[in-house]
């Protein structure tokens, strides 16, 4: 059977939660989540599910929310830092992901110390910052950062203030995470952003809605183009080809629960940037659950040996190497 790796895992450290906790005050979680810094226990699971390696990124919380520039810059290369000693520690297991939070000259100098000096696979950056979306001239920079250092990013949606009741089920992260990463992703799009840079890009939970509603994406488009008078204050860019195929450049995990027909819905939308991919150690049995469920529904998906491979690691191998 070929390799599997676990495109989208978090980790936090011990020194890292301690001092986040201890000198900038977070109070964003309660007790010690000692199941983020358990290696043994990581290495165990991996072991027990097949899963060769894990690309890691820092658990994304709201950490920097709220930070002055100063003190983001200071936690993110504490991060950084962390990221990359977790994988000098364990070189045969850890793919490591940096993180970069905010887009200031001293944060962009950061970026490129996660791809020059720390020789991170990539940085993840999140699906708006402070509530402005991706595609704000101010944050530019972050995407020529990337094309020129040749350097992935990962998305990961961040929360966002949406209605005052949202968390009350949880709705904010369950459905309101997909739904911001749809939007930064489309703020990319029609933004042109995708179009003006070139880079990489790996979406969280299949990319959000984009698959299912990738018909809608393409016929609002055409509405639009072909009845400007009636949308008078909607901007739309020129495309050469249906918006939808500009989506699908995009890479997307399988981070979706188990269930089988969302992965089919996402494998039929990006084909060959689709990686897997877990949340790990988020979720039922601290992520065991998602490991279990999501190498069952590879495994039913209605594709061929060769497409089940690619899924389990050399989609991402592709992006990688």
């Amino acid at each position: 059977m070929s390799m599997t790796i676990d495109a989208f895992t978090h980790a936090l450290t011990e020194r890292f939660f301690d001092t986040l906790t201890s000198e900038y005050e977070f109070s964003g979680l309660s007790g010690r989540p000692a199941f983020l810094w358990d290696m043994e226990q990581r290495l165990e699971d991996m072991e027990e599910y097949g899963i060769d390696k894990q690309v890691v990124s820092m658990a994304p919380l709201p950490f920097w929310k709220g930070l002055s520039d100063e003190d983001a810059l200071e936690i993110t290369r504490l991060a950084n830092d962390e990221i990359q000693r977790l994988a000098d520690e364990y070189p045969d297991s850890i793919i490591p992901v940096g993180t970069v939070p905010k887009v200031t000259d001293d944060l962009m100098a950061e970026f490129e110390r996660c791809s020059d000096d720390l020789d991170l696979a990539g940085v993840q950056i999140f699906s708006n910052i402070d509530g402005e979306p991706l595609d704000r001239p101010q944050f530019e920079p972050l995407f020529e950062t990337a094309e020129r250092t040749d350097t992935p990013l990962w998305l990961h949606p961040q929360l966002h203030d949406w209605y005052g009741w949202a968390s009350e089920y949880m709705d904010h992260r369950l459905f309101g995470w997909p739904f911001d990463t749809t939007l930064a992703m489309s703020r990319l799009v029609f933004g042109g952003i995708t179009r003006k840079y070139d880079f990489d890009l790996v979406t969280h939970h299949g990319g959000g809605m984009v698959p299912f509603f990738s018909g809608r994406i393409d016929t609002f488009y055409e509405t639009r183009k072909q009845y400007p008078e009636n949308y008078a204050d909607t901007h739309l860019p020129d495309f050469d080809k249906p918006p939808s195929e500009h989506f699908a450049e995009f890479h997307a995990d399988t981070a979706l629960g188990g269930a089988v027909a969302p992965h089919e819905c996402a494998h039929d939308f990006f084909d060959d940037t689709l990686v897997f991919g877990t949340d790990y150690p988020f979720g039922p049995d601290r992520g065991r659950a998602g490991i279990e469920s999501g190498l069952a529904a590879v495994e039913a998906m209605d594709v061929d040996s060769a497409t089940r491979a690619d899924i389990r690691s050399g989609n991402l191998l592709s992006l990688i190497d």
